[in-house]
């Protein structure tokens, strides 16, 4: 029973907090809007919009459930503070309190509301989906990591960063071919609209924020465009994966290896939008969860790979 209130106490909680806390959505209408026209007739003009930057995935979502912003609310909600929950447990944390409890811390501190309020709950999701990832990939499981990376792109494109924590499978090979998963789950979930010929994702610009670090390099208001993306995309990858070479035999790789790749995307970035930072808190949280489980890295034991792990 402990079990299983471990897991129902936060989501329940999280999905009745969503319509009172709330805010305005963000850019929710405006994907609402490409998500009505995803599931229309005329589907093959979903990304002629060049600002519409987001997945398929997330506008199949807004397009159907998201025409109630509280149910969406609702929705967003639940699954911010599930996948904590799954996260934490996939990690290692077996305690039913510990893992109702961080549920609970990520109520209280917001992060369950902020994928709602921003209208991009990948900021939110996607971390904690690549901690499942690597966990799958420490086990051995690398097409399921491969898989759950690459359709991570159906929220936004940038799941792909999260190919850096295949690097914490058994071998380079297994890594490899993961990452292959990752690439053709990801391009198929486009492909159909490419295909269509009314694909303008790539032609979007972002004008460089005065608030952002970028801008000490790049005059604020510079309009840049997806070379800086893939530039951001390959320094946040490579972090990842040194981080993971460097932390492979721990249990905390799990989640530093995420939340390094958020940390280098946003240094990168040429926006400031605080929103974005809900990406770090999501795998902080679950390391919280460990060292409250195991105490400080380096010791302890896992029974994930019968290796001493930290």
């Amino acid at each position: 029973m402990k079990r299983i209130l471990a897991w129902t106490v936060p989501v329940a909680v999280a999905a009745t907090v969503a319509p009172v806390a709330r805010g305005n959505g963000g850019d929710s209408p405006m994907f609402v809007a490409a998500g009505r026209t995803l599931l229309s007739s005329h589907w093959s003009h979903t990304f002629a919009d060049s600002g519409v930057q987001v997945g398929p995935l997330q506008l199949a979502l807004f397009g159907s459930v998201g025409r109630s912003l509280v149910v969406l609310a609702i929705v967003l909600g639940a699954a911010a503070a599930l996948l904590v929950v799954a996260a934490a447990r996939g990690a290692g944390v077996e305690r039913p309190g510990l893992l109702a409890g961080i549920g609970l811390v990520a109520i209280a501190t917001g992060l369950t509301r902020a994928g709602f309020d921003a209208g991009h709950p990948a900021d939110t999701l996607l971390p904690l989906l690549w901690v499942l990832a690597a966990v799958d990939a420490r086990r051995g499981h690398v097409l399921r990591a491969g898989a759950i990376v690459g359709l991570g792109a159906g929220l936004e494109t940038w799941s792909l960063l999260g190919v850096a924590v295949l690097m914490l499978a058994p071998r380079l090979r297994d890594a490899a071919r993961g990452a292959a998963v990752a690439a053709g789950a990801g391009a198929a979930l486009f492909l159909p609209f490419v295909a269509a010929g009314h694909f303008e994702m790539g032609r979007y610009h972002w004008a460089v924020s005065s608030q952002s670090l970028m801008s000490v390099v790049v005059a604020p208001g510079t309009a840049v465009g997806w070379p800086l993306r893939i530039t951001q995309a390959a320094v946040a990858v490579g972090a990842g994966l040194a981080v993971a070479r460097a932390a492979r035999g721990s249990r905390h790789a799990f989640w530093l290896v995420p939340a390094v790749v958020v940390l280098a995307r946003l240094l990168l970035d040429p926006l400031d939008s605080g929103y974005y930072f809900v990406g770090i808190e999501g795998p902080a949280l679950v390391g919280l969860a460990l060292v409250a489980a195991y105490g400080l890295p380096f010791a302890g034991r896992s029974r994930l790979a019968g290796q001493p792990l930290a």
